[in-house]
């Protein structure tokens, strides 16, 4: 049950991106709570770098220009994020080294990056050694001016 209170706190509280790999990525209007592409069909990243979660359900709306992919990865504090400037994606197999090199004892599953394609609704996981796609029960695909909402439970 939403009360007024918990709809405040997540307002007051919203995810800022804090560090943008790849290029044709942006803040939107200088705003760090809200990203936007700059091009066509290149591969980049927004992190919020500074929000780890352990425990607990956390959950994040996305509103949908295009066909992007929106996705979550575990954190990954000692990646150089200078040496991403071109197109970035956690589902290139050319930089798992880097990504495999940051693995932490901490990790206790194998999937290590996930996401979903608005284009076909599709989801993948990797875990920086292979990569799974899979269609899904209910699986449907969006549109530009759709809201997508992604739900993490940790518990």
């Amino acid at each position: 049950t939403a009360t007024w209170l918990s709809i405040l706190h997540r307002h007051e509280h919203l995810l800022m991106f804090d560090v943008l790999l790849g290029i044709c990525i942006e803040h939107r209007n200088g705003d760090k709570t809200a990203v936007c592409a700059t091009g066509d069909l290149m591969c980049s990243t927004a992190i919020s770098s500074s929000y780890v979660m352990k425990s607990g359900a956390h959950y994040a709306e996305f509103l949908i220009t295009g066909e992007p992919y929106i996705g979550i990865v575990r954190p990954m504090p000692g990646l150089d994020a200078g040496a991403y400037q071109e197109e970035f994606d956690f589902f290139d197999d050319n930089i798992y080294p880097d990504f495999r090199a940051q693995i932490s004892s901490d990790w206790d599953s194998d999937v290590h990056a996930c996401d979903f394609s608005c284009g076909n609704g599709k989801v993948a996981w990797t875990d920086w050694d292979d990569i799974l796609v899979e269609d899904w029960e209910g699986m449907e695909s969006c549109q530009s001016g759709d809201t997508v909402g992604m739900l993490l439970n940790l518990d």
